[in-house]
């Protein structure tokens, strides 16, 4: 049976299509497609068509990897999936060893924010922790696993990767021997994320198989956002999505590539203001509605001694 309904020069640009492209994507613009976005999925912009084009985080492969070179609006993008993130009553743990890419986030409710070296290496560490512990729930509940009570959905916002995976690996290699270090949790996180409701979205000016951490690593982000990219860069991330596009020029505009095609896509823009707004008014908003959970520190004290022992648990099987 022939399908002319998707395939390889989808959402692309054509003379005609490229007028159905903003100039901005800004909150009013994109106010309706975000509203009509399910909790499981991320509004990331538009394509040539004016069609939304989202991330569904219960994917086989549900991680995001932004690349683009210096300017290319990485922290923009980041910024707008975080604000989803957040407003959908996740969590995001921000590791930013620049320190300011999202001033914005800083205080606000779901939000934690590790800014050292040290502080990225031990947030890493603690996440992996809990998806053991995740794990372990997921084990136990006899329903779907999705229906699993696993805890809200935690989103690593991965900022630097270059650099900071550079740091993360020398300073793992002064730990003792064996120890579960940053570089095992995020191994961890990126292959058994899906069902514990753990994503990454890491950025990176150039995603070298070594910078993601290894190959195997690399090819677990299921969705690839490359703006103001060289042909390089497509080779290496978007290979399977055809022959190499030339990067668009206008501003907030590039291609995200999935399940083989790349579509040429204008991506959400939110100011800072309008991002931190937003995830306050929702917070709000669950708070009123007694959709918001407070624990107290002996709760919390014990998962975290249960995410220890689950940890201890998972790697004396292996």
């Amino acid at each position: 049976m022939l399908n002319f309904e998707a395939g390889l020069y989808s959402g692309l640009s054509t003379p005609q299509g490229s007028l159905h492209f903003p100039d901005v994507l800004d909150w009013d613009a994109a106010r309706q497609f975000i509203y009509d976005t399910p909790e499981n999925e991320i509004f990331l912009g538009v394509d040539g068509d004016g069609d939304p084009i989202r991330v569904n985080l219960d994917d086989d492969s549900p991680h995001i990897l932004i690349n683009a070179g210096s300017g290319g609006g990485k922290s923009t993008l980041a910024r707008g999936i975080a604000t989803q993130v957040l407003t959908a009553g996740a969590n995001a743990v921000f590791l930013d060893a620049k320190r300011h890419s999202h001033r914005w986030a800083k205080n606000l409710p779901g939000v934690h924010y590790a800014q050292a070296f040290a502080e990225i290496g031990d947030a890493l560490v603690s996440v992996g922790m809990e998806l053991h512990r995740r794990n372990e729930v997921i084990d136990a509940f006899p329903g779907p696993i999705e229906e699993a009570p696993v805890g809200p959905r935690i989103v690593l916002i991965f900022e630097e990767m270059n650099a900071t995976m550079d740091a993360l690996k020398s300073m793992s290699k002064k730990l003792p021997e064996g120890e579960y270090d940053a570089m095992d949790a995020l191994a961890d996180i990126m292959f058994m994320g899906r069902a514990a409701k753990i994503h990454v979205v890491a950025i990176a000016q150039f995603a070298s198989a070594e910078a993601m951490g290894g190959s195997a690593i690399r090819e677990n982000f299921g969705y690839r956002i490359l703006a103001r990219y060289t042909k390089q860069a497509w080779t290496m991330l978007a290979y399977d999505c055809g022959v190499p596009q030339p990067a668009p020029k206008q501003k907030g505009r590039g291609r995200i590539c999935h399940a083989g095609v790349a579509r040429e896509t204008q991506f959400l823009y939110l100011t800072e203001e309008q991002a931190a707004w937003l995830v306050r008014a929702a917070h709000e908003y669950r708070q009123r509605t007694g959709q918001v959970r407070a624990y107290t520190q002996q709760e919390l004290q014990y998962q975290a001694r249960h995410a220890q022992a689950a940890l201890a648990r998972a790697r004396g099987q292996q």
